[in-house]
């Protein structure tokens, strides 16, 4: 058999069987987790009732009113911190005398010291007084506690630093949670940890929530989880027998969570069934404008599994506002483009514990490894008999791994492999259509045009194969709540382009006239390479190049280090209004036009030096679609359209630019043909 028979030798039916099969296991759990993912619709919006309160005495409306307008823009809790000295004191709870003020004291049986601070009752709020004394013994022991009869009433005589003693944490005011709930709002308590934590420190805070309705949430605030290290099973356990969620603030990088110590260990023990909490700087704040702080907050909550929203208020009011007015106005701007995408308004939805099911799992599995293997064919001569036999080899130890282990790695790395293998695949097959109609009559341009459409769409579905078997390998509840991460994100950028230029080279013969099929060939193209003679205009092409790829690589991925332009932004933003999923840019504006240019171009036979830029960019329109699947904090059906809306405006972009292309080389015909007359 010759080389080139050989080569376009057809690859294995029995691993296309195999990967049409865990193709439709893959659907089939697409469609559960798509099940699963639409009941989690409902969001709990939260403020601060600290800060609300403050800002509402800012206001010249009643506070009722206030709290009417709260409720209208769709808040639905309020969050209540720990107690201290000097928010009571504000609050006109207590009354802090301390310095010059414990002047103002007579002691019966003592004498003031004006060193000491000294907690006296406010009128008419004898529970507080009663509270926080109860908090500070809590904190501090009886015998540190000492409270004395004066001149206005019962007095608490502390001898503590005063500084460190006003903003000492005394835990979660009871007074205040039955505040929140009698106003008509759920109540997230929000406890700091106690030093050296015990039982019965865990406790403490959660007798204070006896008796509160509606407790729907508790985020722990600080470095450390309530309990942490060693109460934290009495934690755990208060929390399920209240019903309460294990919540966990989203990190500022919107990957994954805070730093908390204990959190992770709380999340492990419910099974990664947890609430997501978003927020946003009182820093970050002050720098943003009411509308772009709704954009965050709405799109967090439809991209990445927020079901807990925190809005804060702002310090300062916007346009001839107060700050309350302008804090509602931008939440009612949020809850009203939630509400209008389905979601409703209440205690937060958290995922249940959910995985899929066995059966399907490996069937799909067992296909990631049939493409796999599929992929490899694209690149190597080997008979039908051996893709057969390597590929029962990687199944069976694939079966074997996913039996005796959690089979976590095996599903990341088989998501990983179709992310690079699915794409890439689906550019070969193109590229191999293209070389068969090579011999072929060159169709029309209306022919080649409808031919190119066809051409992409048949790519982005062959491509699409991929994403659906990573949104089944890792649909679970772990993987949606980012407690773990698809991993590879850089690679299924930069792998899919140079092993397209490699694929490319095997297939035109675009070095030299020749294609490069075999590793002495290989082996030669190199030799010839190094050779070359560098002109300056190849320099700053590979420079060019470079910049390009930084900005490509440093701009995917959650940790993108290349800033975003103002036009960029204000781009996506109308179409995240405008659309059900905003697709990506490097899809719609870049990868899938080339594609469809590069289509035209093998059926018109242009340059190949043309048609291998354009090739090499069309893969990054369908390897993107693939990564998109790769967020699996995404719904599994907004990864779909985001795939779809990318799609068609691609098509019709590249369209678009197909038809100046003609109009240009019309032009450019007309007056060649002109200027040869003329001569």
């Amino acid at each position: 058999m010759n080389e080139t028979k050989r080569w376009t030798d057809r690859y294995s039916p029995v691993l296309i069987f195999f990967i049409i099969v865990g193709l439709l296991a893959s659907i089939w759990l697409v469609y559960q987790r798509n099940q699963v993912e639409q009941q989690q619709s409902q969001i709990e919006n939260i403020v601060d009732y600290d800060a609300f309160m403050r800002a509402a005495s800012f206001e010249k409306r009643p506070t009722a009113e206030a709290v009417e307008a709260l409720k209208k823009a769709h808040v639905t809790a309020m969050a209540v911190y720990d107690q201290t000295l000097t928010k009571a004191s504000d609050a006109g709870d207590i009354v802090i005398y301390y310095g010059a003020s414990s002047n103002q004291l007579a002691l019966e049986g003592v004498n003031v010291d004006p060193g000491y601070t000294y907690v006296g009752m406010a009128q008419g709020k004898a529970a507080y007084f009663d509270e926080i004394k109860q908090a500070l013994i809590h904190r501090l022991g009886q015998e540190k506690v000492h409270v004395y009869q004066s001149n206005h009433g019962p007095v608490i005589a502390l001898t503590q630093p005063h500084e460190q003693l006003m903003d000492m944490n005394l835990g979660i005011s009871h007074l205040q949670a039955m505040a929140v709930s009698q106003m008509g709002f759920n109540v997230i308590a929000r406890p700091t940890n106690y030093h050296d934590v015990t039982k019965a420190d865990v406790d403490y805070v959660f007798d204070q929530l006896n008796g509160v309705p509606h407790v729907t949430g508790m985020v722990f605030v600080g470095k450390e989880v309530l309990g942490y290290p060693s109460a934290l099973p009495t934690t755990l356990s208060q929390l399920q027998e209240r019903h309460i969620p294990v919540i966990g603030i989203e990190a500022v990088n919107q990957l994954q969570y805070d730093q908390q110590l204990g959190f992770m260990d709380l999340a492990a023990r419910s099974h990664y069934s947890t609430g997501r909490l978003y927020t946003v700087t009182k820093d970050e704040l002050k720098k943003l404008s009411p509308a772009e702080v709704s954009q965050w907050f709405y799109i967090s909550d439809l991209e990445r599994n927020i079901r807990f929203n925190l809005f804060p208020i702002y310090s300062n009011g916007v346009g001839n506002k107060t700050a309350l007015a302008t804090s509602i106005d931008y939440i009612k701007m949020t809850t009203d483009k939630l509400a209008a995408r389905g979601f409703t308004f209440g205690p937060a939805s958290v995922y249940p514990v959910y995985g899929p099911a066995t059966i399907p799992d490996y069937l799909v599995m067992v296909g990631a490894i049939a493409l796999f293997v599929f992929f490899l064919r694209r690149f190597f001569v080997f008979s039908q008999g051996k893709q057969i036999g390597a590929f029962v080899v990687l199944a069976v130890l694939g079966g074997l791994i996913f039996y005796f282990t959690t089979g976590t790695k095996l599903s990341q790395l088989l998501a990983l492999s179709s992310a690079i293998c699915a794409p890439v695949s689906a550019i070969c097959i193109l590229m191999d259509c293209w070389t068969a109609r090579a011999n072929k009559k060159e169709p029309g341009a209306w022919t080649a045009a409808f031919e190119a459409v066809v051409y992409v769409i048949a790519g982005a579905a062959m491509a699409v194969i991929g994403g659906l078997y990573i949104a089944s390998l890792l649909g679970s509840t772990k993987f949606f709540m980012e407690f773990d991460l698809f991993r590879g994100v850089k690679l299924i950028f930069v792998a899919p382009i140079l092993l397209t230029i490699i694929a490319y080279f095997q297939r035109f013969p675009l070095w030299h006239g020749k294609t490069i099929r075999t590793w002495a060939d290989c082996k030669s193209a190199i030799k010839e390479f190094l050779l070359l003679d560098i002109k300056m205009y190849y320099v700053a092409i590979l420079i060019i190049i470079g910049i390009v790829g930084i900005i490509f690589v440093g701009r995917s991925g959650h940790t993108a280090g290349i800033p975003v332009p103002g036009v960029e932004v204000t781009l996506r933003r109308f179409l995240e209004n405008v659309l059900y999923a905003r697709p990506r840019e490097k899809e719609f504006l870049i990868g899938h036009p080339l594609l469809l240019l590069a289509a035209f171009g093998a059926l018109r036979r242009w340059p190949k030096a043309i048609h291998f830029i354009l090739t090499v960019g069309g893969v990054i329109g369908i390897s993107s679609m693939v990564e998109t699947f790769c967020h699996i904090r995404t719904p599994v059906l907004m990864s779909l359209a985001r795939g779809l809306d990318g799609l068609w405006i691609g098509i019709l972009i590249g369209l678009v630019i197909l038809i100046l292309v003609r109009i240009i080389m019309y032009l450019n015909h007309r007056l060649y043909a002109r200027g040869t007359r003329h001569e």
